[in-house]
């Protein structure tokens, strides 16, 4: 499986790269919290990615790594409401990928509205030493579980897996 295809699927992003990296994945969460509004963040969701501002969101910043390696930095925003305790309580621990989860309750999951993009993040390089123009391979989306949108997510590869 090619990297080009996994970026542009639209299905599990983890399966995928599990499959290709021949390693399981695990998430290391960075940061977590629960936004009554959450941001916008206008520099990375346009209005075509909206969140029901009715519902609270949990906003968590995870790195995505397959043995001692991060590979994708993850910026996600989940509604919570119509989830289950329990799922809410297992997206909280941060235990499991986000599709990974899903999927394990008998959840379809699929990404919609899908872009790719070069993107700068000189913050991001920065805290990993590397130069503050590096130009890291981005996707955004809106996740979707059970065809309801759950969530939006930004996902940053610190490589191309050419390697």
């Amino acid at each position: 499986m090619r990297f080009q295809a996994i970026l542009a699927s639209t299905d599990s992003l983890t399966r995928r790269l599990e499959i290709l990296t021949g390693q399981p994945s695990h998430i290391r969460l960075e940061t977590q919290q629960l936004q009554s509004n959450p941001q916008d963040l206008p520099d990375v969701w346009s209005p075509d990615y909206p969140l029901d501002p009715s519902s609270p969101a949990l906003t968590r910043n995870a790195w995505l790594a397959f043995g001692e390696h991060d590979l994708v930095f993850a910026h996600s925003q989940l509604t919570l409401t119509g989830m289950s305790e329990t799922t809410q309580q297992a997206i909280r621990r941060g235990e499991q990928p986000l599709g990974s989860l899903f999927l394990s309750r008998d959840k379809p999951v699929a990404r919609h509205m899908l872009q790719l993009a070069a993107a700068s993040a000189p913050t991001l390089a920065q805290r990993l030493q590397l130069p503050e123009d590096k130009i890291f391979i981005g996707r955004r989306s809106l996740f979707m579980v059970t065809d309801q949108i759950c969530g939006r997510i930004l996902e940053l590869f610190l490589t191309d897996l050419s390697l």
